[in-house]
């Protein structure tokens, strides 16, 4: 299916959801302006921070910048107000290609506040609806307080938001499809010995890629880095090029297709690496195939996290890093210390893609259970949902400490648990596709057939 064919009917589906929505948050047929945002300064500084526009106004159209807007009417060709400054000092050319701009009333506009007079010939009688950072613009054009940002209408879209259109899922597999070209390279520059700084270079380069235009910022940790679960450096090493000092690499690393993002980790070891190590990562994969093998529709996102934790029980065991019974280690809590997140989460236009704890279009949520916090997404899996799903294993010092006391500590090989500590850990994340009752992962399979 053509690019144009996709996003018509992605457009299609997100007038007809926008109309529901208003509908069921008692604002039916009112006119909404969606704003992509505003741009911001370091603090007591004039350089701006990287700009990322808000995900609800992405869905919209792919225009990642600031000042941005989306006017939708009910029955009516939506209007974007492009904002193209008159500015000598940054490119503000704006490319729009026809696929989608074709389906828009355009009008370009040199500030946003040229917006009051086209929003009076527009919507001359009606109350205006405003979703955005923007609230002091809201003000300007006479949006009431209570329609700025109602919560009960950002619930609905956070809620729906889970359910993909195939022009998304397509963007997400094209995503997947690109990132799975840096892992390449930065496997290969892992396996040459270079440190953090050329292993992330080598992935940048490889997807022809900035590190702001990066879904999130790059997890590249060699060794016992691996255990730090969102390690923001990128260490450079005075040797440069030192394969024997490259034991194990965890890189978490995506990138973004028309603003839909991938998010993929991958554990490489070096030949020769700790051979309990070399098993607990073919433990690991094959523990992620059989959670992926598993997932149904109608099942709990926290059932499948729970049986992650029962397997990750067994293979400790199995490995020789814990005694007895598997139900023992999770009872007391031994597994929570080697897989301290949650299982996965929602992706889409953000990485950690909003409504994983919605349990209603109507706001209600769903807490995970106490002994999982971290877990990120509560939902009941149904078709057209898209999910990471990324079971780990890990040596964090911290946590593992609070094990070296009490009954927990005889459930464990603390001398083979000292030999694996600087490895650091684990972790294998692909993206998922729920579709017709199937797991289709994008990863392994990112290039769907158009």
């Amino acid at each position: 299916m053509s690019a144009e064919r996709l996003f018509a009917d992605h457009l299609n589906h997100l007038l007809t959801e926008y109309a529901s929505a208003l509908q069921a948050c008692d604002f039916a047929d009112q006119p909404v302006l969606v704003g992509s945002g505003i741009s911001h300064s370091y603090y007591a500084d004039d350089l701006a921070i990287p700009f990322r526009a808000w995900g609800h106004f992405l869905r919209w159209l792919p225009v990642d910048r600031p000042d941005q807007f989306v006017l939708f009417r009910h029955g009516k060709k939506p209007v974007f107000f492009a904002v193209i400054p008159q500015d000598f000092w940054h490119d503000q050319s704006l490319e729009l290609p026809g696929w989608w701009a074709d389906l828009y009333d355009i009008r370009i506009l040199p500030d946003k506040h040229q917006l009051e007079a086209q929003l009076k010939t527009l919507i001359p009688d009606h109350q205006l609806l405003f979703l955005g950072e923007d609230v002091n613009l809201a003000a300007a054009l006479g949006a009431r307080p209570g329609h700025v940002n109602p919560a009960s209408l950002i619930a609905y879209l956070d809620y729906y938001r889970a359910y993909k259109t195939r022009y998304e899922v397509q963007r997400i597999a094209d995503a997947n499809a690109l990132a799975l070209t840096g892992h390449q390279a930065a496997h290969e520059a892992f396996l040459d010995g270079k440190d953090e700084f050329g292993i992330h270079m080598a992935y940048l380069t490889a997807c022809r890629a900035l590190d702001h235009e990066l879904p999130y910022p790059s997890i590249v940790g060699v060794n016992e880095h691996a255990a730090i679960l969102h390690y923001q450096l990128k260490k450079r090493r005075s040797a440069a090029v030192d394969p024997a000092l490259n034991k194990a690499l965890l890189i978490d690393a995506g990138c973004r297709s028309f603003a839909y993002c991938s998010d993929i980790t991958r554990t490489w070891v070096r030949p020769g690496v700790h051979e309990v190590f070399a098993a607990l990562l073919s433990g690991m994969q094959k523990l992620q195939r059989n959670i992926i093998r598993t997932i149904a529709v109608g099942q709990s996102y926290v059932q499948l996290h729970e049986a992650t934790h029962e397997s990750l029980a067994e293979l400790l065991i199995e490995s020789g890093i814990a005694v007895g019974s598997s139900r023992e280690l999770l009872e007391e809590e031994v597994t929570s210390a080697f897989l301290p997140h949650g299982l996965g989460h929602f992706l889409g236009l953000q990485v950690h893609d909003c409504g994983g704890r919605l349990a209603s279009p109507d706001g209600t949520t769903k807490q995970p259970p106490s002994r999982y916090p971290a877990l990120r997404t509560t939902r009941t899996l149904e078709n057209g949902m898209v999910f990471t799903i990324e079971p780990g294993l890990y040596f964090i010092p911290a946590l593992l400490d609070k094990l070296r006391t009490g009954r927990r500590q005889a459930l464990l090989n603390w001398t083979l648990i000292e030999e694996l500590l600087p490895l650091g850990g684990i972790r294998i994340e692909d993206n998922i596709w729920l579709n017709e009752g199937t797991a289709h992962n994008l990863t392994l399979k990112p290039l769907l057939s158009a």
